[in-house]
């Protein structure tokens, strides 16, 4: 139940509602999702970014811009419209289910980091970058983001910058018992090079134990090798991903499903560096 003397707040710029947000039980809210996974007693004010200018997504100088306040379902539009962003596209069309999509900002589900987010591999794998405003507007890499704790300061993501990788072959795979369940995990890969040679690799998964991984001897495996079934067999053993037990399963039952999504993801992948 939501606070009796709960405040409502529509802030017409970044700084403002940057201030709003500093005050103690003051949140953002976009698509309203988060409100059902948060002590909502704890709630004294409602931040509205839908008058802010935070939907948009634009592609200028090899790089696409997508706005804090877009929801999955417009990247989904974007993407099929224009052969752009089609690693994230797929993992958020599994996301969810499609009146959902149609609800959650990419800013919103950033910022909570839900264990079960399919939003963050992709992003982590393409290197994306976050574009920040609070007490210090800064662009930091996604990875960065998490790993030096600024998601827990007090602050508002304006965009997300996804650079071109015109050489680089992608894929995401969820663990869900049915498409739109929160998934178990989600394991994604981008592997560069050409004529089916990797020069760099780049791995992570999330849902494990400590929300991500980055995993680099596989990684480290993977590169200036070709993706023969061989070098896919072998790939197997330098991956790996620790959880935590629950309910539905052990977590030595997660740990050799992570391991088969991840050599599956690399089947599927074989071939896609011309």
């Amino acid at each position: 139940m939501l606070h009796q003397n709960l405040e409502w707040y529509y802030p017409h710029t970044i700084e403002d509602a940057v201030k709003l947000i500093s005050q103690q039980g003051v949140i953002l809210h976009g698509g309203g999702t988060r409100i059902l996974k948060t002590s909502s007693k704890s709630i004294k004010g409602l931040v509205h970014v839908g008058s802010l200018p935070l939907n948009f997504i634009h592609h200028t100088d090899g790089k696409t811009s997508i706005g804090s306040g877009s929801t999955y379902d417009d990247i989904l539009r974007y993407a099929h419209k224009t052969n752009r962003l089609s690693l994230l596209a797929k993992a958020l069309s599994e996301a969810a289910s499609t009146p959902l999509r149609n609800r959650i900002t990419i800013g919103g589900s950033l910022k909570d980091f839900p264990i079960w987010s399919s939003l963050y591999t992709p992003l982590l794998v393409l290197n994306a970058h976050l574009e920040i405003a609070g007490k210090k507007d800064e662009i930091i890499s996604v990875r960065d983001y998490l790993e030096k704790g600024i998601i827990k300061s007090k602050h508002l993501i304006t965009r997300v910058i996804v650079d071109d990788a015109p050489h680089v072959a992608g894929n995401v795979k969820r663990f869900s018992l049915i498409r739109f369940e929160y998934p178990v995990f989600t394991v994604a890969a981008a592997l560069h090079g050409k004529k089916n040679v990797i020069s760099e690799a780049s791995v992570y998964i999330t849902g494990v134990k400590g929300r991500f991984k980055h995993c680099k001897r596989a990684e480290k495996f993977l590169e200036g090798k070709s993706l023969t079934d061989e070098v896919i067999a072998e790939a197997g053993k330098y991956f790996s991903a620790k959880f935590v037990s629950d309910y539905r399963y052990s977590a030595e039952y997660k740990e050799h499903t992570a391991n088969v999504f991840f050599t599956d993801l690399l089947i599927e992948l074989k071939g896609g560096l011309q």
